[in-house]
């Protein structure tokens, strides 16, 4: 390159620029002629790379990288926000902000945090070595099991010592919200969410053990049971989308985002029925018009037997669906509905010039009478974790005779339960003090301490809270600081209680009704056992929602209300498995119609 840019070179001359221009010109062509080359080559290298990757892992190897990668990534943004989280609380404790050396952050969440972050890197790089040969089967199920083991170790240590450090000091008196936790309830909560952590490699390690035809069996159900669960999940995601979507307008990204994330349990809860309905007719269908239920019946299996695997999938997803409505689902309905009004409220505010306050708020205007103290209390702005700050605060003192003794109005409260002893703090306080003649003389503070109040946001927010936004510690809870109550006032939330239960082993009673409208004996098609299905299911949550009704009103017992539907579907569903089980048609409406007709009115013909 030197001669080409050397005054005294020979080739730098009039007659010769010619050929300078064609030299240049010639190697710039052979220099992006060796780039393309080496991009070809780089090209086909990343793609027969991760074509041979995926072609080796197969599906199932590549779902379980893919499971791990997303653990995997969710324990790294959950100890990086750990991380942060305990940099600024050290920092506020450094520069004096703490409220109480009570703050001092633990690293007991942080260190148990990074531990689940490394056993799910572990299970990653496990589940690498998943293939997909026939000739490695074994390898292949010894090493998913293995993979999920540990990654199930890894989800358990990331969130139980946190939750258990968080639970500890709530029931020592340390709740963010003054609040006394159920120990039970909490118990509860621990043991279920422990048991479906585990219950995924036990899953997988039951499954490995099977004999071919009930793995095939199995196979036949998730196919259709994976496909209408995210099919189901993505319709609802473009409906709400389109209902909801205007509410955030002109805020960040981030909050559509969040909104969408939790409510996930809601969503999952949500679909599981009518999921596990279809899949156990379209198994089952597929099963009997290729004649293979009628081969495994020759071979000499039950109908009880065929169907013992979808059966298990239908506890199986009951009990996960226990998980996500013992307190996730209800608690993220909650908060959609929350974040939505905050989204339009926030719009609203930008597009006025206002400020935007970011706090979600559950109601607006609630009051709260502390007859034993005679204070009463209105919160103007409800947030919709009770331990947040309130906003447009009212209290009242009132004297022996009914007349006011101190006002105070604050554009926000706080309380602090680490302080000594535990305070309130009211922002841009005024303050009314009233003599005798009822002449009021106001004070303003920027910020006001109060100590001698006995009320916690607990004590003066729980009554607003609503059952159906609550899972079961808040409504232990609840039902515990309330006893003293009437039955009809506490009736939805009994009711709702016995419901949390009821709601997910809806998945079971539909397997028991999918079954036997699912197989066909005869030549007649399935879609007259579809139709039925449909028809069963619309009519469950026809009966559902009207039994919830009467237990809320106090007219059905919590119990009946909240399982009754369930009860009903079942009990339906075994008798038309009966006959299925007996190599029988199930009947049709209108023979049963008929015939109910002639032993009523013997010698009439139903018309």
């Amino acid at each position: 390159m030197s001669e080409f840019f050397d005054p005294e070179s020979p080739s730098e001359t009039a007659n010769d620029s010619p050929v300078y221009e064609r030299t240049f010109a010639d190697r710039l062509r052979a220099a992006g002629a060796a780039v393309a080359r080496v991009h070809r080559r780089n090209v086909k290298f990343l793609t027969e790379g991760v074509g041979g990757v995926i072609s080796r892992s197969g599906k199932r190897g590549l779902t379980i990288k893919l499971i791990m990668g997303a653990l995997l990534t969710s324990l790294a943004f959950l100890f990086y926000n750990t991380w942060t989280q305990y940099q600024a609380e050290s920092f506020a404790l450094r520069e004096g902000q703490a409220s109480s050396l009570s703050a001092i952050p633990s690293m007991v969440p942080l260190v148990w945090r990074g531990i689940g972050l490394f056993l799910a890197l572990v299970a990653f790089l496990i589940s690498l070595w998943v293939r997909e040969e026939a000739s490695a089967g074994g390898r292949r199920g010894t090493l998913v099991t293995i993979s999920l083991w540990v990654a199930a170790v890894a989800a358990l240590v990331s969130w139980l010592p946190a939750d258990v450090i968080a639970t500890k000091e709530a029931i020592s008196g340390k709740a963010l919200g003054g609040e006394t936790p159920s120990i039970p309830a909490y118990l509860g909560q621990l043991v279920l969410i422990t048991a479906v952590l585990m219950s995924l490699p036990a899953a997988a390690m039951v499954y490995f053990r099977l004999s071919l035809m009930d793995r095939y069996v199995v196979h036949s159900f998730l196919s259709p049971f994976a496909f209408c669960l995210f099919s189901f999940i993505g319709v609802w995601l473009i409906a709400d989308f389109t209902d909801n979507g205007p509410a955030f307008t002109g805020l960040p990204f981030s909050r559509m985002v969040e909104f969408y994330i939790v409510q996930v349990p809601y969503v999952i809860l949500f679909v599981l029925p009518i999921a596990v309905l279809l899949s156990g007719l379209s198994a089952l269908s597929k099963l009997s018009k290729s004649n293979e239920l009628i081969s495994m019946i020759g071979a000499g299996r039950s109908v009880f037997r065929i169907l013992t695997p979808i059966f298990i999938i239908g506890v199986y997803c009951s009990l996960i669906g226990l998980a996500f409505k013992y307190e996730w689902a209800p608690v993220s309905v909650g908060y959609k509905e929350a974040l939505v009004d905050t989204a339009f409220k926030e719009s609203w505010a930008k597009r006025q010039g206002q400020e935007v306050y970011k706090d979600v708020w559950a109601k607006r205007g609630w009051m709260h009478v502390n007859s034993v103290d005679r204070r009463t209390w209105y919160v103007g702005r409800v947030p919709y974790t009770l331990s947040d700050p309130m906003s447009g605060i009212v209290v009242w003192q009132l004297r022996e005779n009914g007349q006011p003794e101190k006002i105070w109005k604050a554009q926000r409260a706080e309380w602090h339960w680490d302080a000594q002893p535990a305070e309130w703090v009211l922002t841009d306080a005024q303050v009314y003090e009233y003599d005798q003649g009822q002449i009021p003389r106001i004070s303003t503070f920027p910020e006001l301490r109060i100590s001698d109040w006995s009320e916690t946001p607990w004590k003066v927010l729980s009554s607003s809270q609503d059952p159906e936004f609550l899972g079961v510690p808040g409504l232990v809870m609840y039902m515990n600081a309330n006893d003293d109550m009437d039955k009809t006032s506490l009736a939805p939330f009994r009711t709702n209680f016995w419901y949390i239960g009821a709601e997910p082993f809806a998945c079971l009673a539909m397997i028991l009704v999918a079954a036997p409208l699912g197989i066909v004996y005869s030549r007649r098609g399935v879609m007259g056992g579809v139709a039925g299905a449909i028809i069963i299911f619309a009519l469950m949550y026809v009966m559902r929602g009207t039994f919830l009704a009467l237990g809320h009103r106090g007219t059905f017992p919590p119990l009946i209300a909240a399982w009754g539907t369930n009860f009903a579907v079942a009990a339906l569903g075994c008798v038309l498995l009966w006959f299925r089980a007996q190599n029988r048609e199930i009947p049709k409406v209108s023979s049963l119609f008929r015939s109910g007709i002639g032993r009523i009115f013997p010698g009439q013909k139903a018309a």
